[in-house]
């Protein structure tokens, strides 16, 4: 049959163009499937940080860990210059609750062996030089995170993928699926059926939507948009991935309709700063920016960051950000439908994405993996209908 497979991924962004090559790469007839183009959802927005600093603490630790040794070797692995660089993480504290909460935090991170400081707010410019301090009583820093290119770590798995036979299938809207005797068969597309052994779904913010139409309540998962801005390139100098602590004054839940709006700066391989982030809970995908984003953005860097105020702005965005109630991802097998692979929503995307590819290559060929994903699994806190 034309359109069998052995696998197929649905979605073409970081994790999924990870997953396609390590399955082709595995010996397995691959097809990567994405409803826009390549990078066309989240990963299109991602800043290309490597972040340690943020790991949800309580089931994720094992996997950053690994995820660090592998991203240690991608550059060699690929044989492809993704711009890696080392690169600290600075949070920057506003107030005494968030001096609370993040020397906790610090005690917490510390146990573990990742060593990031409590530092004042007269260190603040040792760290950053480009940054205020002035309304700043300090941060949490931590010197050993970094940055690659995002679009050309997927495109060079994606080029390496294709030396293994992967194929890939474009503009290809996945409207359903065939499931016999609780095994998946097959996807449907508007022009063309596919079918394969097993189907892999790296689909973000549309993860739900395609959980109903197979029948499935994957309830973890929910979705906010999520806007930022991009200047003109400057000479590297930023020295830190830069985000307000007020991110972990926040609950898991955005109330509806509210724009929120926290400080998130970095400089990109390229030179330009990257700016964000303001974000609202919403039930629809359009990506037109809400009239008070950017303007919301803007004050939120210009306060710490006056420096930069006469930049030019290029371009600004908004893209539909996965996110799961108890930050963990989607992850391993469906158990219910025989051949169904998730691997979404994680918390900090560039980091886990060779592993997530490796990993689920070993699910799949061998039925077991290095990595325990017990607590990420995707029935974990789903009801299942079909």
């Amino acid at each position: 049959m034309k359109n069998h497979f052995d696998a197929i991924v649905v979605g073409a962004g970081y994790i999924g163009s990870s997953v396609a090559y390590h399955l082709s790469k595995a010996g397995l007839k691959t097809a990567i499937l994405d409803q826009g183009p390549i990078a066309a959802g989240a990963s299109r927005a991602n800043y290309g940080n490597i972040q340690v600093q943020d790991l949800e603490l309580e089931h994720s630790v094992t996997m950053i860990r690994q995820a660090q040794r592998h991203i240690e070797t991608l550059e060699e692995e690929l044989d492809w210059n993704l711009g890696l660089r080392k690169l600290g993480g600075l949070l920057p504290i506003e107030n005494e609750n968030q001096w609370n909460i993040l020397s906790a935090r610090e005690k917490s991170l510390q146990s573990i062996g990742i060593q990031a400081s409590m530092i004042t707010a007269s260190q603040l410019q040792e760290v950053e030089p480009t940054i205020d301090p002035t309304n700043l009583l300090g941060g949490l820093y931590h010197s050993d995170e970094g940055q690659l290119d995002p679009f050309q770590l997927i495109f060079a798995y994606l080029t390496r993928a294709r030396a293994f036979g992967l194929q890939e299938f474009y503009h290809t809207q996945v409207i359903g699926f065939e499931v016999e005797h609780s095994r998946i068969k097959s996807l449907k597309t508007p022009n063309q059926n596919f079918s394969a052994e097993f189907i892999v779904l790296c689909t973000g913010a549309q993860t739900a939507m395609l959980g109903r139409k197979l029948g499935c309540d994957w309830n973890a998962i929910h979705y906010v948009l999520g806007q930022a801005m991009v200047t003109e390139p400057l000479p590297i100098q930023m020295r830190n991935h830069l985000a307000s602590a007020s991110f972990f004054e926040m609950g898991a839940d955005i109330p509806a309709g509210v724009l929120l709006a926290n400080m998130a700066i970095s400089q990109s391989t390229h030179g330009n700063l990257l700016l964000g982030e303001s974000m609202f809970e919403a039930d629809h995908f359009d990506k037109n920016l809400p009239y008070q984003a950017l303007p919301s953005i803007s004050r939120s860097v210009l306060k710490y960051f006056p420096a930069f105020r006469n930049l030019r702005i290029l371009r600004g965005w908004s893209a539909a950000i996965a996110d799961t109630r108890d930050g963990l991802p989607l992850f391993g097998p469906v158990e219910s439908i025989k051949g169904l692979y998730m691997a979404t929503a994680f918390r900090s995307t560039v980091i886990v994405t060779p592993l997530a590819g490796k990993t689920i290559t070993q699910l799949i060929t061998t039925g077991q993996s290095e990595l325990d994903i017990q607590a990420f699994l995707p029935e974990r806190n789903a009801y299942v209908s079909h």
